[in-house]
């Protein structure tokens, strides 16, 4: 394999790859990027085995060929290269020569053969969706996604595609938050899928709020092609929760607040909170409106005041500050509307104000008060 191309152009596509290659791995070349020529088109592709990645990118090309080259210690030395064209090529031992106009440097590589090979997506699928609308379901229910390995099924967002409907749903287990956008042409395309989080995070990194984006949905895997950029990822094989199960419908005690200041208290009171739990306390009782916490360790505590318009009974209830500021950062409207029951049951977290077409729901579990 040889060929020629520029240092920032190169550059540029090792970083977006890299994103994909995994911190540890029990297989070394898996921190590796595979280099491909083929004529004048370089294709780079990384893998942790549950997502691949792949990107063309227009070099001269002077030899066909594959090699698996350790992408820490390439994107090192192309990162500090001046702004000109260099040459890579191998070597038949599998070593890479890297020429520049500084010098040359050698690279130990694998054999490209020895990489993971592209996914084989079987019954594939494809569903339209808008970039602004995709992009929109990610951000809102990607907060609420686990990161506890030993439950597949919450490290990723359920996406359910229906007739007139797409919903984004996540959950860890304390919150919930489940976004849906009643106008929205499926194509004849109904499934449940649980995509991972890594893989919709990476894609919020290149969707814009302009044009379309296809999915391909196959048995196992899921598919995306943006320009020059193609992506692939396993699909979760596992259950997600009856969600709509644990999602109150009676609610009887109302608080109603402005966004910004219930999380800028909550903010302040949260400083004096356990760094273990983030636990504060909030009252409702006749008069009083507010909320505290207290740090028996460093002795230290708050108490402030909240200004909330609350019809319901008494009730005093304990929440994680920080899980209740995230749900916060999530409503668009001025102000927020928590539904109540009694200190043990979900409560409800929802934007005052919706779009017609939109429905989002968020839920949060209390904590037991200290």
């Amino acid at each position: 394999m040889q060929f020629s191309v520029n240092k920032n152009t190169l550059l540029s596509n090792i970083q977006k790859v890299s994103k994909v290659s995994p911190s540890r791995s029990t297989m070394p070349i898996l921190n590796s990027i595979l280099f491909e020529v083929e004529q004048n088109k370089l294709t780079l592709r990384t893998s942790d085995i549950e997502i691949t990645m792949s990107i063309s990118v227009e070099v001269k090309g002077i030899e066909d060929g594959s090699i698996a080259i350790p992408s820490r210690m390439i994107f090192d030395i192309i990162n500090e290269l001046d702004d000109s064209d260099i040459e890579i090529k191998t070597d038949g031992d599998a070593s890479v020569t890297v020429t520049s106009s500084h010098g040359v440097y050698k690279i130990p590589g694998r054999p490209g053969d020895e990489f993971p090979s592209v996914p084989r997506i079987n019954l594939m699928s494809y569903v339209t969706v808008s970039n602004k609308l995709l992009s929109r379901l990610i951000q809102k229910a990607i907060i609420a996604v686990s990161k506890d390995e030993l439950r597949p099924s919450l490290t990723g967002v359920l996406f359910q595609f229906k007739e007139g409907e797409i919903r984004a749903t996540s959950t860890d287990g304390h919150r919930l938050v489940s976004m849906a956008n009643k106008e929205f042409n499926n194509q004849n395309f109904e499934r449940d899928v649980i995509i991972p989080a890594k893989f919709l995070n990476l894609l919020l990194g290149y969707i814009s709020n302009e044009g379309e984006i296809i999915l391909g949905v196959g048995e196992n895997h899921i598919r995306v092609e943006l320009d020059s950029t193609i992506i692939y990822s396993r699909l979760i094989d596992d259950k997600f929760p009856d969600y709509q199960s644990v999602i109150p419908t009676a609610n009887p005690n109302i608080l109603t607040t402005d966004v910004n200041h219930f999380s800028s208290a909550l903010k302040r009171v949260g400083i004096f909170s356990n760094k273990a739990t983030h636990q504060v306390r909030m009252t409702l009782d006749g008069e009083i409106r507010k909320i505290s916490a207290e740090n028996k360790e460093q002795m230290s505590s708050a108490d402030e005041k909240i200004d909330v318009d609350y019809q319901g009974d008494n009730i005093e209830i304990g929440f994680n500050a920080d899980y209740l500021r995230e749900l916060l950062r999530n409503i668009e409207s001025s102000n927020v509307l928590i539904k109540l029951k009694t200190n043990v049951n979900a409560c409800l977290v929802l934007p005052e104000n919706q779009d017609e077409n939109e429905v989002l729901t968020m839920l949060l579990m209390p904590i037991r008060l200290e």
